[in-house]
């Protein structure tokens, strides 16, 4: 009987079963690496972005990303509560009637410029320290600005000059400007609840209440 013939050396597999071979599955972009998500389903959309649900342990998560693979959205469900996160260019939230924020701690951070714009009024209440900062100028504008410490103290420091510049620059006073005539000084006496002194009684009309005489509200100064 002849001897049988030597089996054929193994061939490599043409090119393209073997580029096919290390083609990852459809779908398995979409998982993050190291996360070992099982039972992950994953529904591809007509604009190229997908859309995969999955499992990891005891979380389950739903992310969208785009078509060049990039996470859009990520919903993660976990015992401490759903985890919600976003990337894009821009993002836009919008209500209606009211918007609520509340967490331990809240961080803002903006590469460039912020703008706040409110059309009421603005109410901050904070419970521990205030430190503002700003690396060029700070500037207050409002109808009316008062400062008020208590019960600490006020303190100013400038490596430059200080100007205080007002119609009248009082110190260590609680009395309103100076009024224009004894009618009016009268009048803010009588509003405020406090007897007029017989000697601004008995002033004549002479001298307004501004001028420096003995006869003026405020008396000697």
């Amino acid at each position: 009987m002849p001897d049988a013939p030597d089996p054929l050396p193994p061939q490599d597999p043409p090119p393209q079963a073997a580029a096919a071979a290390l083609a990852p599955a459809p779908g398995a972009a979409l998982a993050a690496p190291g996360q070992g998500a099982r039972d992950a389903r994953v529904v591809s959309l007509a604009s190229g972005r997908s859309i995969e649900i999955a499992e990891e342990g005891a979380e389950e998560r739903i992310q969208i990303r785009a078509a060049a693979g990039q996470l859009l959205v990520s919903i993660r469900l976990t015992d401490e509560g759903p985890v919600l996160s976003l990337s894009g260019a821009s993002l836009e939230i919008a209500a209606a009637k009211t918007l609520s924020l509340s967490c331990d701690t809240l961080r803002i951070q903006a590469a460039q410029d912020a703008a706040v714009e409110v059309g009421g009024s603005l109410h901050e209440r904070v419970r521990g320290s205030v430190v503002r900062e700003a690396g060029r100028s700070a500037r207050t504008t409002a109808r009316e600005v008062k400062v008020e410490a208590s019960p600490g103290g006020v303190e100013i420091r400038a490596n430059d000059d200080v100007d205080i510049v007002g119609e009248r620059v009082r110190l260590n006073s609680e009395d309103p400007p100076m009024p224009l005539s004894w009618e009016e000084f009268r009048a803010r006496q009588a509003l405020a609840g406090r007897p007029v002194q017989p000697s601004a009684l008995a002033a004549g009309e002479g001298a307004a209440p501004g001028e420096p005489d003995d006869r003026s509200p405020r008396g000697a100064r």
